[in-house]
């Protein structure tokens, strides 16, 4: 009478090795899979035998009482959590020390179960139930959403299929990010673009320029050129300037106290530099200026990685900007992106991604990004 190991390439086989060692009288004492193969330990050890069947019996014993428990525990309140019966609480009405014991064990193993799972992760998702609330960050992971947003925004999937959840969370996001005030734009009298170099800035003055003319009916704008340069205005505005017939000066020469009387002229100021410059003039101007009244607009160029966002809306989060996202003909705003934005409270007014300047701004608000979120991010 011995205990032995049993390895084949699936369970039948296996199996029929034991009937063949051991016979019809063995028991199959565990089963797991190893490189590939199946591992079957059985005895036919008459100890090993009658402790296994004293463990089922006991076994048995505890399933009649966990049956019959939640029965009573259904009977008195229907449509209550099927695993209530798993509370402390609950032990007190159990008379039977030896099922009480079963029940803490349970307890025990559920909340380690718990554990276990918060920290899982999954290589393999071709055997997961599309019913597991779950799978929806999974999904949201592997499109390369951050832990953080995920989790922050987490009440908008739970309990939904992934599909929906994944929806759900868009649409929560985008709820988030979008800024809802481009109103602001068409009331303002003064336009501030502003934001890394290489960041579209000066394109996207002379769409914002072109829009408000189209908007308002005039041609009484004006392009205010903010530059560290001394060697006059930026070849990108001048050109911008003498196609949309607007007028251009520089900022030196811009009257910050008589700006209110004309109350018909739009600026619009092209900080180009760098944004540490931007926020430095910026502020001087907010300083000297106290009344001088303005709407800004920080460019972040789609592709920017999540390092170079957090630190831009660092920098601007005093000056409390409207987002623009530019280039989008060049590269797409990732997942990685939105979720960047929204954990550093940057709100998006504005997409574009076109060198066309006529007619080329989009407004950015809840529904046009959830829309973009569902074109392209694909189901994984």
């Amino acid at each position: 009478m011995k205990t032995q190991t049993f390895k084949a390439k699936d369970v039948k086989s296996a199996i029929n090795l034991v009937n063949d060692e051991f016979g019809e009288k063995a028991i199959i004492l565990s089963t797991k899979k190893n490189n590939g193969f199946v591992e079957i330990e059985a005895s036919d050890n008459e100890n090993i035998i009658k402790d296994h069947e004293k463990l089922k019996d006991e076994k048995n014993t505890f399933s009649k009482t966990f049956l019959k428990h939640l029965e009573e525990k259904n009977s008195k309140k229907t449509g209550e959590n099927n695993i209530s019966y798993l509370n402390k609480k609950t032990f007190n009405q159990v008379s039977d020390d030896h099922s009480k014991k079963y029940f803490e064990k349970i307890n025990d193993n559920i909340d380690s179960m718990r554990k276990e799972i918060s920290n899982m992760i999954i290589t393999d998702q071709s055997g997961i139930n599309d019913e597991l609330s779950y799978f929806t960050p999974i999904k949201l992971r592997q499109e390369k959403f951050s832990p953080e947003i995920i989790n922050k925004l987490s009440y908008s999937f739970i309990g939904k299929k992934t599909e929906e959840g994944r929806v759900s969370f868009f649409r929560e996001l985008s709820k988030k990010l979008a800024s809802n005030d481009f109103s602001r734009l068409l009331k303002s009298k003064n336009i501030f673009v502003f934001g890394n170099s290489g960041s579209g800035k000066s394109t996207l003055s002379a769409k914002i320029a072109s829009y408000l003319s189209d908007a308002k009916l005039t041609k009484k704008i004006n392009f205010i050129d903010v530059s560290s340069s001394s060697t006059g205005h930026s070849d990108i505005l001048r050109s911008y300037s003498r196609v949309l017939g607007f007028s251009i000066m520089d900022y030196k020469n811009f009257n910050f106290n008589d700006n209110h009387k004309n109350n018909e002229e739009i600026n619009v100021f092209d900080f180009s530099g760098d944004i540490n410059f931007s926020i430095q003039k910026i502020n001087e101007i907010k300083n000297s200026f106290p009344s001088f009244e303005f709407c800004s607009i920080l460019t972040v160029q789609s592709g920017s990685n999540s390092e170079m966002i957090k630190g831009i809306c660092k920098k601007a989060e005093e000056i409390r900007p409207m987002v623009a996202i530019t280039k989008l003909d060049e590269c797409w705003v990732g997942a990685e992106e939105f979720s960047a934005l929204a954990l550093n409270n940057a709100r998006i007014g504005i997409v574009t991604g076109t060198k066309v300047i006529i007619d080329s701004l989009i407004q950015a608000n809840e529904d046009s990004l959830t829309k973009y979120m569902k074109e392209n991010f694909i189901d994984v």
